[in-house]
């Protein structure tokens, strides 16, 4: 009896130590598994933290870089602006040459002025003449040299040098053979003034200009950016604003809102004014131009080469039959008429 009951004790020992085998054995997973994972989350760490370093290296390689890079930056801006200011000494410098030398040339030449000008135009077939004088060469030395000598060398007197658009507020004129080009709807191919570059006469060498001679009403430019001629303009109303300075150009841009465009800011040279001949100017300044067509009228070409005719072109071009530079024996003579008609 007590063997039985010694047996049956040591088998309830035997199975609560197995249950407590068991027990120890699902602990010791348990932390083995809970040891796995800190590893896990350790080396995850571990990654996590060499990320960042690296990302931390590379953050303060591109902040270097970009210093460099900055300091570059500000360093070639400064040269380009040294080389700005250069390239404005020298313009200037050299443009203060070539006006002194006109001005020299126009002395020699044509005297100390004022020079005036005579141009006889061909108006409902009777000829009349418009006085110009010129601005004073202390003003616009270049400016009036350049078309002083194109007046001697017989530019605005033969062929058929006419007074050719009326956009409004000026009235354009060119010098032979710009009827014959296709843009006044000609055939005539290449350059029209390829004579006047050889001679050097087709343009102004810089955009000449004068506040104290600016465009006013019934005073005369050249026409055409960035340089200037052969053809001129006769201003039909304050244009000082639109073929100004650059500061004139820049604001009234700022104030339409428009982009203002750098090839366009600089200033058309302003050289001289009517003082005869008023009536003259104006009765072509009434003139009809293809814009006041109807569209129907207008004569249109299929040919992709044509160039478009311009709605400001005049229907009927008024004819300069010459243009002549007044002595000072004629000018005296005709003094008293201008004075009259002032």
């Amino acid at each position: 009896m007590e063997q039985a009951h010694a047996s049956i004790i040591e088998q309830q020992r035997l199975e609560q130590n197995e249950q407590l085998a068991t027990k120890h054995k699902e602990l010791i997973l348990k932390l083995e598994h809970q040891v796995h994972q800190l590893r896990l989350r350790e080396t995850a760490w571990e990654r996590t933290i060499s990320e960042l370093v690296a990302r931390k290296d590379l953050l303060e390689r591109r902040e270097n870089a970009w210093t460099r890079t900055i300091g570059e930056l500000m360093a070639d801006i400064e040269i380009r602006n040294k080389r700005e200011w250069w390239w404005e000494e020298m313009k200037s410098e050299m443009e203060g040459r070539i006006g002194g030398l006109s001005y020299q040339a126009v002395l020699e030449r044509y005297g100390p002025g004022p020079h005036r000008v005579s141009m006889i135009i061909d108006l409902d077939d009777t000829q009349q003449e418009v006085l110009i004088e010129l601005a004073p060469i202390t003003l616009m030395p270049h400016s009036v040299h350049t078309f002083l000598s194109q007046l001697s060398e017989g530019y605005w007197t033969r062929g058929t040098p006419a007074i050719v658009m009326n956009p409004g507020h000026v009235l354009q004129a060119c010098p032979h053979p710009c009827l014959e080009t296709k843009a006044m709807g000609g055939s005539y191919p290449g350059d029209p003034y390829v004579d006047m570059k050889h001679a050097g006469l087709d343009t102004v060498s810089f955009q000449e200009y004068h506040p104290e001679y600016p465009h006013e009403k019934y005073t005369i430019g050249f026409a055409g950016r960035p340089h200037s001629g052969p053809e001129f303009y006769i201003n039909m109303m304050n244009n000082t604003m639109d073929h100004g300075p650059k500061e004139a150009i820049t604001k009234k841009a700022i104030e339409d809102e428009e982009e203002v465009d750098e090839m366009t800011m600089e200033p058309d040279p302003c050289f001289g004014k009517i003082i005869s001949g008023f009536e003259v100017i104006d009765k072509i300044a009434e003139g009809l131009t293809r814009g006041d067509l109807p569209d129907e009228s207008k004569e249109t070409s299929d040919d992709d080469d044509e160039e478009a005719l311009s709605d400001s072109l005049l229907i009927q071009p008024v004819r300069i039959v010459s243009m002549s530079i007044i002595s000072e024996s004629d000018d005296s003579s005709t003094s008293e008429d201008t004075r009259d008609e002032l």
